[in-house]
Order: structure tokens, then C-alpha cells, then sequence
């Protein structure tokens, strides 16, 4: 499972190119991310860094956790999104550590274990998970006041109106909820139903990312895949 994706000329194509490595690989591996985002013991982190380190460090894992963890504190998933946060953490220090010690990141994993064993280092990890946290519950909270006063601006939306149960989409994700993670660019092509805005704000952003936020769309059905074609 170690395929390493290429980077071709940039441009439309790449960058449709660079959305399909980011699809295959969320594809191929949300089940592995997902359950490390859930490991409660940190000896666990490790064993499953040791057995998928070369899914856990890539660089598409690190869009992929960024969303969920917000996804996650705008479902009000806050124990969640507060152990994916540490676990994230885990992962970001490994790859800052191996870039101070030029080193490939599956290099640093016993060492940053071994540094995380001891209290200073280990405080300023908790330290640096409280500021992710943080930063995460921030975003969320903006997220919402500029939900509600769009939702103000423009009358209530028809989601609005059904109980969180009833609104939850094919996928089990609420589309009010992501609908306040999607970039205000998205979300005006949703609201004026215009395909052809949502692909220029979709080609605007980082491929990894626009193909996340779809997908979080699909499964909360405020995008159906087939019925606005490709």
C-alpha cells in the first residue's frame, strides 16, 4: 500500500490528477486513518505508526485529519475531535522531528516515543495539542456565526426546518454541519445551485482539500456524485 503518487505539468489536468491520488488514496485508507485518529493509548499510536507509517505520515493523512478534526467539533463530536487532535499531533511531531534530523519520519517514531516518556518534552506536547485544540474549536465557532448570519441574510434554509436526525445524509454526516466547514465560495454555488461556480471555487483550492470537502458533501447529501455529472 506504499504506491507514491507523481506530480505531472501544472494545470487543469494535474490538478484533476492530483484530486483522483488524493480520492484513491482517502479511498484506500480512511479506515486506517480513522482508526488511528481513535486509538486512545499512546503505546497503540506507536504500533500502528510501526504497521502504517507509510499511510499515517503522507502528506494527503495530514488534509485528510485537519477536516475530520473540524468536522468533527462542527458535528459536536468534541471528545472525538479532542483525541484525534492529540493523535494528530503525534504524527506532526514525528515528521517536524525527522525534518530537524534529516531523517525519514518512519526513522523518528521510537526516538519521538522515547522523548514523549519524558515529563519536558511531554509538556510540551500537551501544550502543543491544547493550541491545536484550540485553534480547531476557534475555527468552528467562525465557522458557525458566519453560518447563521447567512442563514439570516437569506431566510432560513429548507434544512434548517428538519431535526438533525431527519437532515442526516446517506453517509451519516449532518449537511447544515458541513455546510459551515465548506469555504464561503462553496457554499454561494450551493446556494445558487450553480455547478459551473462550484467547479471554479473547486479549482481554486488545494486538489486534496476540494476533494475532501466533496466528499463530505456527497455523504451528507448536499451533493449527489451523479446528478451534476463529473
Amino acid at each position: 500500500s506504499g504506491k507514491s503518487s507523481t506530480t505531472g505539468p501544472v494545470g487543469p489536468t494535474s490538478e484533476r490528477d492530483a484530486v483522483e491520488s488524493y480520492s484513491k488514496f482517502v479511498d484506500e485508507h480512511e479506515g486506517t486513518l480513522e482508526d488511528f485518529l481513535a486509538t486512545r493509548s499512546i503505546e497503540d499510536c506507536r504500533e500502528k505508526l510501526h504497521q502504517h507509517g507509510g499511510v499515517l505520515l503522507h502528506e494527503h493523512a495530514q488534509s485528510y485529519i485537519l477536516l475530520s478534526c473540524l468536522e468533527d467539533e462542527m458535528n459536536g463530536f468534541h471528545d472525538k475531535m479532542k483525541l484525534a487532535s492529540r493523535n494528530s499531533q503525534v504524527l506532526s511531531h514525528v515528521t517536524e522531528l525527522a525534518q530537524s534530523l534529516r531523517r525519514h519520519p518512519r526513522d523518528v517514531v521510537l526516538p519521538f516515543f522515547k522523548r514523549i516518556a519524558e515529563e519536558q518534552y511531554k509538556a510540551g506536547f500537551d501544550d502543543a495539542v491544547a493550541g491545536f485544540v484550540s485553534r480547531i474549536e476557534k475555527r468552528a465557532v467562525e465557522k458557525r456565526k458566519e453560518m447563521d448570519k447567512e442563514a439570516e441574510e437569506r431566510g432560513e434554509g429548507e434544512y434548517e426546518e428538519l431535526t438533525k436526525e431527519e437532515r442526516i445524509g446517506p453517509g451519516g454526516l449532518d449537511p447544515v454541519a458541513v455546510f459551515e466547514t465548506l469555504p464561503k465560495s462553496m457554499q454561494e454555488a450551493f446556494e445558487s445551485k450553480d455547478v459551473t461556480q462550484l467547479q471554479v471555487a473547486l479549482e481554486a483550492m488545494k486538489p486534496e482539500e476540494a476533494k475532501l470537502h466533496m466528499d463530505r458533501c456527497e455523504q451528507s447529501g448536499l451533493w449527489v456524485a451523479n446528478a451534476g455529472g463529473k
